[in-house]
């Protein structure tokens, strides 16, 4: 049990120093390109960011367990609203401008009910994920031409994004080392905190989406 606990702690460690460094890499590899501050904030730092459970519930997925795949990614999403939202709050009062963030808390409310329907069917099947895909490339395209040639509010937040990790690899070598070990701590770590959760939910006799 303890073993697995060590697992579990570990795994989630490896996630988050492989995504940082994904994340640094790949925004140095954006300003060599002359990549946006903007299309930095929108993608980069926002797909990075949900690197960690994007590659613990692809392995998880192709291990044969959807309950942590899926269980995964809710719990992600509650942490990210409630846990995180909550200690920030606590810290320093966090204002907000509401026209700033309105479209993207509509795209995240709309997700969540598309993924609850879907979901009812007791399955996600391959037609499900064209549709969460297709809407995923439908909101980049909105959201990248509203702030470009629009002038949108929300566009300063995800430039802020993109400029507060101002510590980026300056070197070629050093961007190359920071995305690769980015995604094989990544993978590693995923990994790892799946051989945890399982045998921790084994231990206990609990569904492994608890885990």
């Amino acid at each position: 049990m303890l073993l697995n606990v060590l697992f579990l702690l570990l795994g989630i460690a490896l996630l988050t120093v492989g995504g940082e460094a994904l994340i640094r890499g790949s925004l140095a590899v954006a300003k060599r390109l002359g990549v946006s501050p903007l299309l930095s904030g929108l993608v980069i730092v926002g797909f990075g960011t949900s690197a960690p459970e994007l590659v613990v519930s692809v392995n998880a997925a192709i291990d044969g367990q959807p309950d942590i795949a899926v269980g995964n990614v809710v719990g992600s999403n509650i942490g990210n609203i409630l846990l995180i939202l909550g200690v920030c709050a606590l810290i320093t009062p966090l204002a907000v401008k509401p026209t700033a963030l309105r479209r993207d808390a509509v795209m995240v409310v709309a997700a969540s009910l598309l993924f609850v329907v879907l979901v009812g069917g007791s399955a996600l099947g391959r037609a499900d994920a064209a549709l969460f895909l297709g809407a995923l490339a439908v909101y980049l395209v909105w959201a990248y031409w509203s702030e470009r040639f629009h002038a949108a509010p929300s566009g300063e937040l995800h430039q802020a994004e993109a400029e507060e990790l101002s510590t980026v690899p300056k070197s070629l070598l050093g961007t190359v080392i920071s995305v690769v070990l980015g995604l094989l701590l990544l993978i590693a770590g995923s990994q790892v905190l799946l051989l945890g959760a399982i045998g921790i939910a084994a231990y206990f006799g609990v569904p492994e989406a608890v885990i």
